[in-house]
């Protein structure tokens, strides 16, 4: 018969604390019910029989325990159960609508911004008219001004949105907890198997961090009125959406291989 000891020496020790606590709970309650000081409530019928198989099923419920189930033998705690390891492809998914809703959002306050632009070079077209003069405009003139007021009353529609404030703050947003939850997927993933997958999905995933700061670096230069900083920050995020959307399949694929192992416990 092989002996306990050396198979023990091989369990971790946290694994190790967790069997022998449920071991000391289960016989703590199996002795308490088969002992003959346990006295049953007032008036309750007293059946020694089912104690004893009461004490039976918890002693082998402790055996059933999924200490064993743990991807790392539970090392990493809750870090490691399967609720942990969706929470990754749940939140990327969410933020890729954000991206797209952040994504709308720039290109109204852009609409915003060159409304201005053409709204200032119409004016500049018009002639000035000398006061007490009875010349009727051209038609050209009414034309021109006719133009003037219907892209006016658009741009006042468009600055009531107040798309430059709601993209600044979707696209804080995304870019801090895109961040976050990206971070979070890698050491979750080590977590799980001690290791990494280089693959498309990891080189998609740290591409598009690096596309989300260079993005967000530019910033400063396009409050200046620099067209070429506007240019590239939407390149880039047209890169980063074209990235989202091209991994967001393999990221589908790695939830369901984790949702499928059963042995692996939620929490």
């Amino acid at each position: 018969m092989p002996s306990v000891a050396p198979n023990m020496a091989r369990v971790p020790r946290t694994r190790r604390a967790r069997l022998l606590s449920y071991g000391l709970l289960a016989g703590t309650v199996a002795s308490g019910l088969g002992s003959s000081s346990f006295v049953p409530a007032p008036g309750a019928a007293v059946n020694s029989a089912a104690r004893g198989q009461a004490a039976a099923a918890i002693a082998a419920g402790a055996l059933l325990l999924p200490a064993e189930a743990w991807a790392k033998g539970g090392i990493y705690g809750p870090l490691e159960g399967k609720a942990s390891s969706l929470v990754h492809p749940f939140m990327m998914g969410s933020l890729f609508f954000v991206t797209l809703y952040s994504g709308f959002l720039g290109w109204q306050w852009r609409q915003t911004r060159l409304a201005g632009v053409e709204l200032s070079d119409l004016r500049k077209q018009l002639p000035k008219e000398e006061e007490g003069s009875d010349v009727e405009p051209s038609s050209a003139v009414m034309a021109l001004k006719a133009q003037i007021s219907e892209l006016d009353s658009r741009r006042k529609e468009l600055i009531q949105g107040g798309f430059k404030d709601k993209h600044f703050m979707m696209s804080s947003t995304l870019l801090g907890g895109g961040v976050f939850f990206v971070a979070y997927g890698v050491f979750n993933t080590f977590f799980r198997t001690e290791k990494l997958f280089p693959g498309p999905h990891l080189f998609a995933g740290a591409a598009i961090v690096v596309l989300w700061a260079l993005s967000a670096a530019l910033v400063p230069y396009m409050e200046k009125g620099n067209d070429t900083a506007r240019n590239t920050h939407i390149a880039l995020n047209v890169l980063h959406v074209s990235l989202f959307k091209w991994q967001l399949p393999t990221g589908f694929e790695i939830a369901g291989k984790v949702w499928d192992k059963a042995e692996l416990p939620w929490f």
